[in-house]
């Protein structure tokens, strides 16, 4: 059995996906609920543990949890593999797993390795998993087609800088709406905290968006979808390795690093390199959702 740990943000999260289908599985994964049970609703060899039980956050003090309940011990007594996206900044952490997993394979990944070269990250944790000793190839989902479901649009992120501005994504909605075409704009907790009270208004009422607070509430919405359209954000990531027709908007970060990855997803970047989002025009979005097999 494989034990997988991780606690990043959900596009990050997602990135992994590729090599959990390439370990099979049993496999089970450690991380924040919402996005285990995520995981585990889209790989069927993926049971979800969730990374709040008090042994695992104890991992992170010196010494460790003083004792482990009969359910992670037998968790721990079951692994022969542990993959530990947690461990390159955390001594305690590691040392922790070492002592509790020494009869286990163990494998320490830093999720966010420095890099001077535009490595995609799914391929830099493929690398430091061969140096050692398991030798994995990213496994991607195949195409899903929904040619009769809505065009999907996402228009946040964590980050604002990755934000393309809200005026061009109504004006794209617009576009869309005029060539025949169903919108269903989707919001996140994010933009339900973090945007003016008029402006949610607007996309709930009159655009009729939908609020999903969670990754697992966001998952029919996407699943139905005929096409996506997102900035660099999770739900963009999601979108892709659903194998959904994926449209990914760039500024500021890197794709060639940072780049959803699924078997047909079109990244949209600056031609001279990372930028403020309002480099890109609503005639691009369009030229290029036009290209994409989403009908």
């Amino acid at each position: 059995m494989f034990l997988v740990f991780h606690q990043a943000a959900l596009g990050d999260f997602v990135l992994m996906f590729p090599l959990l289908r390439a370990l099979g599985g049993p496999i089970k994964l450690v991380a924040p609920w919402q996005r285990a049970e995520l995981a585990a609703k889209l790989l069927p060899h993926v049971t979800p543990v969730d990374i709040e039980q008090f042994e695992f956050t104890r991992m992170f003090v010196p010494g460790g949890p003083t004792h482990l309940s009969p359910v992670v011990t037998d968790l721990f007594d079951q692994t022969q593999t542990v993959i530990s996206f947690i461990g390159a900044e955390h001594n305690h952490w590691r040392d922790n797993l070492s002592e509790r997993l020494g009869h286990a394979k163990l494998c320490f990944v830093d999720p966010r390795p420095a890099s001077d070269k535009p490595q995609h990250i799914t391929l830099a944790h493929r690398a430091q998993l061969a140096d050692q000793g398991l030798a994995l190839e990213p496994a991607h989902p195949s195409p899903r087609h929904n040619p009769a479901g809505p065009v999907v649009l996402h228009p946040g992120s964590g980050g604002l800088v990755k934000c393309w501005p809200v005026d061009r994504y109504e004006a794209l909605i617009a576009r869309l709406a005029s060539e025949g075409r169903s919108v269903t704009p989707v919001l996140g907790e994010v933009e339900a905290e973090r945007w003016p009270s008029d402006r949610l208004e607007r996309w709930t009422q009159t655009l009729g968006a939908q609020v999903c607070r969670s990754p697992v509430e966001l998952l029919p919405v996407l699943s139905s979808a005929s096409l996506y359209v997102g900035n660099d954000a999770g739900p963009t990531h999601l979108a892709a390795q659903l194998g959904l027709p994926t449209v990914a908007l760039f500024g500021p970060t890197c794709p060639e690093r940072w780049g959803p990855v699924g078997p047909c997803v079109a990244i949209i970047a600056a031609p001279d390199g990372p930028t403020t989002m309002d480099w890109l025009a609503v005639d691009r979005v369009c030229e290029t959702i036009s290209k994409l097999p989403a009908r």
